[in-house]
């Protein structure tokens, strides 16, 4: 299986103010909508996000794509608009394109639906950093003894931030994605009680062979 070279990801919000009446219809064409970005070269995954009482009003949409052409692309493409004229009742929206940031750790699977939760998102870059910032301190502190504090800081938060952008964190996410982003038949609780029992043992053995080493 081939494997896709790495880029940074293009993002894109449409905010959308829908009416409690509409929202039925809304999600059937938000689903229609996300079943063709799917189709659309270089999609990397969507999300719904509904409305947050005293957060957000509106639904949000989150759609990620490979590149700045592939997003150019779609979103001139007559497939969009098609389905935005079957819709004229939710062309009413707000688009924003956001740039690749932290937010690339977690690539979706291009299914519209709820958000991975924070916990778990934090549970998995708890799972990335804590070996990261193990082994690069101890590196560092092998290589360069004498560095003052600040220094040696700067350099392992700059290595770390890089390390866990383009090595660890796709790994992590690739291993625990049937847990961060389970599908519709993935038996619950037992995926996310798997999920999360494997990265806790993965962490427990990590500090005792941290441990020893130290």
């Amino acid at each position: 299986m081939s494997v896709e070279p790495a880029t940074d990801l293009v993002t894109v919000v449409v905010a959308h103010h829908v009416p409690p009446h509409d929202e039925a219809d809304f999600l059937a064409w938000q689903h229609r909508m996300a079943d063709a970005e799917r189709r659309a070269p270089g999609h990397r995954g969507t999300e719904l996000h509904p409305p947050v009482a005293g957060v957000q009003d509106d639904w949000v949409a989150v759609t990620r794509f490979a590149s700045e052409d592939a997003l150019e692309t779609w979103l001139a493409s007559a497939e969009r608009e098609q389905l935005i004229r079957e819709s004229e009742h939710f062309r009413d929206f707000r688009l924003q394109r956001v740039p690749a940031s932290f937010g690339s750790w977690f690539p979706t699977t291009g299914a519209a639906g709820p958000v991975t939760p924070s916990w778990k998102t934090a549970l998995s870059v708890l799972v990335g950093l804590y070996p990261t910032v193990v082994l690069l301190t101890l590196g560092l502190s092998a290589l360069w003894p004498a560095a003052p504090l600040w220094a040696s800081l700067l350099v392992g938060n700059v290595l770390s931030v890089g390390l866990l952008t383009w090595a660890v964190m796709p790994v992590v996410t690739r291993a625990l994605g049937r847990w961060l982003e389970p599908t519709r038949d993935a038996p619950q609780p037992w995926t996310d009680v798997l999920g999360t029992v494997a990265s806790l043992v993965f962490l427990a053995v990590a500090a005792g062979v941290f441990a020893l080493l130290t």
